[in-house]
């Protein structure tokens, strides 16, 4: 029953959605897991594509290790028999020319780790190595090592370090060499970390204990991989011994797929890591897609229903379209009957049937009403809204008539406390009942106040939408006197008039000759114009002429028949506020409209918020300044002033120097402040009629308007090359900023917006070819050397 509710009125429209409805259902749950068998065969293919990926970085390190372990050997096989003297040492080091590149230091030492020599002088005096877990390893099994990733005692940096022993004739250790491997600035790892899958991907490198050799973030370096709070499933395997694929979930709770490689060469595991969200954003993309392409096709088949539909009901439509004739204009019933055979035609004379006993019912019905109305309209009423509390919150006034009780001096009490506790538990059993949700009538003839009457009361309980009672409207008639129609119509006119002085609307209604016949409370409010006043006013001598003539064609649409409005302004308080006026018109049966009421609504604060959106649609919001929507308007704008005017236009296209080096080594929070603070320094140093705009990243642009003299565009740039020059702040620290730029002159004739921006980029990249920190002004005659300056 609920889910009929929902449908639509019309069984058409309900016979289309529900076939549109299993189309669509049909449709997408195909598409669907169509794309999700597809999407798991994809993580399978991207899985394996990435552990293939990793194996070939993982041959690369060690590929990178054995030609380092294999220079030490070569330096070892270079020191003669019994050349074991420092000076020897260095030279042996020294004719291998590689080994500068290859290592940070290659050094010597002795069998008891004393320092004999090195390619590089070491920065502490006479280092030894006897206490370093390596040395001990290399002397006690007399082969080369890589060591774990340790932090250099002297610079406190992470390092790898490689060992070979040099033996002699009797097979004892004379010496070892020891080249070390810089984590942070060597480019061991550099083709390594170029191999990262996507845009957020990663690739790092640990050890089987767990310490991380290299990652993104250098901070982490000789760090347990466990260091941080969290659990990682993937790498808690790898470091069991797994080599593979696998999704998992990082520390952060964000999915990803993981490959772990282990290396032959030393007791590292590379991984690498890629977001799932990341990895399947095309197939997400596919997804959207297709649900848009089966919603497409649920509405083509749903059209091709409601066609079909159409001409299969036309026979109950034409028995709808008779029917609501007959209900609305009261027309003749033989035009329910059809020759016809099909179900609907025995429908229409089921109806016909149906309809004319029903006619002859409502003749005999009619009457007996006429009499129950003439009685009913002269029968007064007592009529009030009790609580559950059994306290009046509304009473009407014919209490006061009847029983002599103050109805005003009523609300908020109880009924025992206006009658007396006898009159409660006189009518204790009807109030309960209404209170549990049955609606009550009943008639009671008796003493009641220390009178005689014969009462007939209807007690109907006020049912909130949650089921639950309220309380209870009351409507008790004495049968010996005939007030109950005047009364209700006054209660309700008067509860009418309540609702609508209290609305935020200004409410009218207006006869044919423009002459106002109500108005509610608002327009004290609004107008500080007394509403008792408005019955009998012309419209202009209320609302001014200009007003009137505003709203008069709007008005006129109203009378003859159709619902319009229109919006004005006007000045309420001393403030200047939109209002929103509809006219609704009272289309009675024969189709005249004798009244139109106006509901006048203030739609200023509505209209404010639209303007505001719309005015934060073309801002940056990071900068506050002209994005790349309000730059291209206010750019064709300009250029049709040039083509007008007699000035010059041009257009300047800028951007941070390095600025991804900023951002990589400060941080994104430092990139933000560093854009914020350029654009801020751009603005304040252009002239009024100039536009500065962020395209994107750290690209900007300025519009030069009013051009005068060619010389005038120079003196622009360098006062924006000044502006910048100074250091930024960031972070609390200095940060030497700097820009480079490309202006174009724009050449008139046909040149378009595009072919001008165009200019100024190959200007800006002029700039930068030259050496960057400078501008580069194009004439319109090509790009002339003097016509860069460099600071």
């Amino acid at each position: 029953m609920t889910v009929t509710r929902l449908l639509p009125q019309s069984l058409r429209a309900r016979m289309t959605c529900v076939v549109i409805a299993f189309v669509l259902a049909a449709t997408t749950l195909l598409t669907w897991l169509a794309l999700s068998m597809a999407e798991r065969d994809m993580k399978s293919v991207i899985g394996q594509q990435q552990f293939s990926l990793l194996s070939l970085a993982a041959a690369h390190i060690d590929e990178q290790l054995a030609s380092k372990r294999l220079l030490l050997a070569a330096i070892a096989d270079a020191v003669p028999p019994g050349g074991y003297t420092a000076a020897t040492l260095r030279a042996a080091i020294e004719r291998h020319a590689a080994a500068g590149t290859e290592f940070a230091n290659v050094a010597a030492f002795d069998a008891q780790g004393q320092y004999l020599a090195s390619l590089r002088p070491p920065i502490q005096p006479n280092p030894r190595l006897s206490d370093r877990s390596y040395f001990e390893q290399t002397m006690a099994q007399k082969r080369g090592i890589i060591s774990p990733p340790v932090r250099g005692r002297v610079t406190s940096l992470p390092v790898v370090v490689l060992t070979h022993p040099i033996i002699d004739s009797g097979g004892d250790v004379q010496a070892v060499l020891v080249g070390s491997i810089d984590l942070l600035t060597s480019d061991f790892f550099h083709h390594f970390n170029t191999m990262k899958p996507g845009k957020t991907g990663f690739m790092f490198i640990m050890t089987t204990d767990g310490i991380l050799v290299n990652h993104p973030n250098k901070a982490r370096l000789l760090e347990h991989i466990n260091a941080r709070p969290g659990l990682n499933l993937g790498t808690e395997r790898a470091l069991a011994g797994f080599e593979g694929w696998m999704e998992a979930t990082n520390k952060d709770g964000v999915d990803g797929i993981y490959s772990y490689k282990r290396l032959n060469a030393t007791n590292w595991i590379v991984a690498v890591r890629y977001p799932t969200d990341e990895a399947f954003a095309p197939m997400a993309t596919m997804r959207r897609q297709a649900v848009v392409a089966a919603t497409a096709f649920a509405a083509v088949a749903g059209l091709l229903s409601w066609w079909m539909v159409k001409l299969l009901l036309a026979p109950l439509q034409k028995l709808r379209h008779n029917l609501q004739a007959i209900r609305s204009r009261g027309g003749d019933i033989r035009v329910l009957r059809s020759d016809g055979r099909d179900e609907i035609a025995e429908l229409s004379e089921a109806l016909y049937e149906l309809t004319a006993e029903r006619q002859a019912a409502q003749e005999r019905l009619a009457e007996s009403e006429k009499r129950a109305r003439v009685i009913a309209d002269n029968i007064p009423a007592l009529v009030a809204y009790i609580d559950r509390d059994l306290r009046y919150r509304f009473t009407n006034e014919h209490y006061q008539f009847l029983l002599g009780q103050d109805p005003r001096a009523m609300i908020g009490k109880r009924i025992d406390e206006v009658f007396g506790p006898q009159i409660l538990q006189r009518w204790q059993d009807c109030i309960d009942l209404a209170l549990a949700g049955r609606r009550i009538h009943i008639e009671r003839a008796g003493e009641e106040l220390e009178r005689y009457l014969h009462l007939m009361a209807e007690l109907v309980p006020d049912v909130a939408p949650d089921g639950s009672v309220q309380g209870f409207y009351l409507m008790c008639t004495d049968i010996t006197e005939r007030k109950t129609a005047e009364l209700a119509q006054a209660a309700s006119e008067k509860r009418l008039r309540l609702i609508t002085d209290h609305l935020p609307v200004m409410i009218s209604a207006i006869d044919r000759e423009h002459v106002l016949q109500f108005g509610n409370a608002t327009y004290r409010r609004w107008l500080d114009i007394d509403p008792e006043t408005l019955p009998g006013r012309p419209m202009p001598s209320v609302m001014g002429e200009a007003a009137y003539a505003e709203a008069r064609p709007a008005l006129e649409r109203a009378f003859a028949g159709t619902v319009t409005g229109y919006e004005s302004s006007a000045r309420l308080h001393g403030e200047t506020r939109i209002l929103e006026t509809t006219f609704v018109p009272d289309v009675r049966k024969d189709g005249s409209v004798p009244f139109v009421y106006a509901l006048t609504s203030d739609v200023t604060r509505s209209r404010e918020v639209e303007a505001e959106l719309l005015r934060q649609a073309r801002r940056d919001p990071l900068t506050g300044i002209a994005n790349r929507r309000l730059f291209e308007d206010v750019l064709d704008q300009a250029i049709e002033r040039v083509r007008r005017q007699d000035c010059q236009l041009a257009l300047a296209y800028l951007d941070i120097d390095s600025f991804k080096h900023i951002n990589d080594s400060l941080g994104h929070a430092a990139g933000d402040e560093v854009l914020k603070e350029f654009a801020l320094r751009l603005g304040n140093n252009v002239r009024t009629t100039d536009t500065v705009a962020r395209l994107a990243g750290d690209e900007f642009v300025i519009i030069f308007e009013n051009i005068r003299q060619a010389g005038e565009v120079q003196l622009l740039a360098e006062k924006i090359m000044v502006a910048v020059a100074p250091d930024f702040n960031v972070l609390g620290a200095p940060l030497r900023v700097t820009t480079s730029i490309g202006i174009a002159l724009y050449a008139g004739g046909t040149e378009t917006a595009g072919g001008l921006i165009g200019r100024a980029d190959m200007a800006l990249y002029d700039t930068k070819r030259r050496g960057r920190n400078g501008f580069t002004i194009d004439s319109g005659q090509g790009l002339p050397e003097a016509a860069v300056t460099q600071r």
